[in-house]
């Protein structure tokens, strides 16, 4: 710096000067107008948890440091607003800047305001006071930095399914002039005060430096900073008294959201009754579902107050991408205002079809992509299910959902087809079942698709032909094996899917079964991740981690491959759900020297199907399907193979390719049958 100030100041320790250029007993009266503020600022905190706790009590918190932890990683450390890098600097810069901020006013205030008078020292002095002011000057340059990008993306960029609200303008406006104002303050106290410690203050110091060189320092000087200050000082009281009153809300919503949400593992709804408590009792007057925003619990109305629009949920939405009514984030503001109007209205007030369309909830595939996007931890899932509940309790389902369910409830197969044609698919396999052979390691679960399907009978001859290849001592339940309704608890019926977790964990211990293995991942997350809370432990395998571990071990041996080029589309219920990503390219990987061609969106980011959430039994009105978009995905990287490792998966991506007339160009194959077909005699 080529000049310095000088003036007084000059030979004390350095410390913090606060007031000395405002009137005698300032504080007092700036305490006294803060008062009034956090009165606004704790009526409206109050406000809306009044709405959150109407007609529902929180539970007793149970693993503590976990959920801890949670908040301190996804609320505090932004894990989440980090997965994509642009937003996720901005937000950083903004959020750091303001934090470190708010840290250091707070210790100003602390420092003049009661250490002082207290203990007639300050905490403000000498080297440590110094690199303060240093990093206070540093960090309102990096919030400046956020808002300027967050202006130029909202004003310029204008991503899609990114708003702009009234909230956005006010937020960024009161923010930005704040910050400036600051500054201001700063260096005409600098520049009256001329204290030798003035360059640490180095974006304040440049300020005075500036009104200096310019003429500004007179004695009009010191009245306009008194103006300023105060200015300054209600502009600071406003934003946090407007915090309950805006998005800004979620600062205290998103911590407390991830500090209370469920803990369930992902694949594994919640369970709005008991049946077997039902039955021990009889009474069966028990309400399921959400047909008004009473109905969901104090914890998913936080979580709606939470959504910060962000519009992450929406852009990864394979319903909103396929031209249905759903958009994920648009879905849960329509919740939260109904939420917010409770103070006038009945909260009972109902939301179907009044404020939610059922066919935004029946366009839902389930695919978790809205979840695993939502950087505040919000569970659309979960809510879209309970409205569906809502829905089936009322009866209010077209023919195809009705005829899914009565599949399920008489011949215990969503395809309606025979119990008794259940192992027509192994015919002259010799593939003993379970009464046929006692004594078995692996219990295979062929699965409804997998027995029922002619697109699919082909992966279960497939497995067999590993199996056996692998010396594999299994069996199947053979005609006794019945769906285990995973289907029906997506669609809403919950009733159907508990009766049928009793009736099966029956049967496992009838015949004693330890090990589960499957090659349908709704089937692999619903007993891993589901059955085990209504007592079935089991330890459940999906068949790429089953062939994977024949393969390392040396008990599949393969042939070389031709060396196609194969693309991979990671299921969701296998990725997403249960993090299953490398077993299935250790596989692949395994049969071709080449290497895999990733699609554009892959792993925990992969696009769905189409076919989750119930959506592979009924129609869903789409612009394009879902599965033509993930077609030309995988098109793009000019793979000759699509492989899958889910049965819907498959049927819905063949079926991509014939409607799009490429089925000779890019042929889809479930990884059993490559593994198959390179097996060593």
């Amino acid at each position: 710096m080529s000049r310095r100030l000088s003036g007084r100041h000059q030979l004390v320790e350095p410390h913090r000067i606060t007031y000395d250029l405002m009137p005698t007993l300032t504080y007092l009266f700036m305490y006294a107008i803060l008062s009034g503020f956090a009165v606004v600022f704790l009526y409206g905190v109050y406000r809306r948890f009044r709405v959150y706790l109407k007609g529902s009590t929180p539970t007793a918190l149970d693993h503590i440091p976990q959920r801890v932890f949670r908040a301190l990683r996804n609320a505090f450390a932004q894990r989440k607003v980090l997965k994509k890098s642009y937003p996720g600097v901005m937000h950083i810069l903004i959020y750091s800047g303001i934090i470190v901020l708010l840290i250091g006013t707070t210790l100003v205030m602390i420092d003049n305001d009661f250490w002082l008078p207290l203990f007639h020292r300050q905490i403000l002095v000498g080297y440590f006071y110094l690199y303060f002011e240093f990093f206070l000057d540093a960090f309102g340059l990096v919030a400046i930095t956020g808002l300027i990008i967050a202006i130029f993306r909202r004003v310029f960029s204008k991503p899609t399914n990114l708003p702009t609200s009234r909230d956005d303008v006010f937020i960024f406006s009161i923010l930005i002039v704040i910050l400036l104002t600051g500054y201001l303050l700063e260096g005409i106290r600098l520049a009256v005060d001329k204290p030798a410690w003035a360059p640490w203050s180095f974006v304040g110091y440049q300020v005075a430096l500036l009104l200096e060189r310019s003429g500004f320092v007179g004695p009009g000087m010191v009245v306009f900073y008194q103006t300023l200050w105060w200015f300054h000082a209600l502009l600071a009281f406003t934003a946090v008294a407007s915090i309950p009153y805006t998005k800004l809300f979620h600062i205290i919503t998103s911590p407390l959201n991830a500090i209370f949400i469920h803990l369930r593992p992902k694949g594994e709804l919640s369970t709005p009754f008991d049946l077997r408590q039902l039955l021990a009792s009889g009474n069966f007057d028990v309400k399921v579902g959400a047909a008004a925003i009473t109905d969901f619990s104090w914890q998913q109305r936080l979580s709606f107050d939470s959504c910060t629009q962000c519009g992450r949920c929406t852009n990864a939405c394979p319903a909103t991408a396929a031209g249905t009514l759903l958009s994920p984030m648009h879905l849960i503001l329509k919740l939260r205002n109904a939420m917010l109007q409770q103070s006038r209205l009945d909260g009972g007030t109902p939301i179907l079809p009044e404020i939610v369309n059922p066919e935004e909830l029946w366009a839902c595939t389930t695919c978790r992509a809205c979840v695993n996007e939502c950087p505040v931890l919000i569970d659309h899932v979960d809510a879209i299910v309970d409205m569906r509940r809502h829905l089936v309790g009322e009866g209010k389902l077209e023919r195809a959902k009705r005829d899914l369910l009565s599949n399920l409830n008489n011949v215990s197969n969503p395809y309606g087809l025979p119990q008794s044609d259940r192992m027509k698919w192994a015919e002259g396999l010799d593939v003993k079942t379970v009464n046929e052979q006692p004594e078995f390691d692996v219990l295979y679960w062929v699965g409804c698709s997998g027995s029922y399907d002619p697109r699919n009978q082909s992966v279960s001859r497939a497995m067999v032909k590993i199996l056996k290849a692998g010396h594999v001592n299994f069996v199947t339940l053979g005609n006794e094996e019945k769906c285990n309704c995973e289907v029906a608890r997506r669609l809403g019926e919950e009733g159907r899917f508990q009766q049928t977790v009793i009736e099966l964990e029956e049967l496992f211990k009838k015949y004693k079964v330890k090990t589960l293995l499957t090659q349908c991942p709704h089937c692999f997350n619903t007993f891993r991740n589901e059955y085990p809370e209504f007592g079935v432990d089991l330890k459940v395998i999906h068949h790429t981690q089953f062939i994977e571990q024949l393969i390392k071990t040396g008990k599949l041996r393969l042939k070389q491959g031709k060396g196609e080029t194969v693309t991979f589309h990671d299921p969701c219920y296998l990725g997403r759900y249960n993090d299953v990503f490398d077993s299935p390219r250790g596989v692949i990987s395994a049969l071709s020297p080449l290497a895999i061609k990733e699609m554009k969106r892959s792993r925990g980011n992969s696009f769905c199907c189409g076919a989750g959430g119930a959506n592979f039994w009924y129609k869903v009105d789409q612009r394009k399907k879902v599965s033509a978009i993930r077609l030309e995905e995988a098109q793009e990287t000019k793979a000759s193979i699509l492989a899958t490792a889910c049965p819907f998966c498959t049927s819905m991506l063949e079926d991509a390719t014939v409607a799009a007339g490429v089925k000779e160009s890019i042929t889809v194959h479930d990884i059993a049958e490559l593994v198959a077909e390179q097996i060593e005699p």
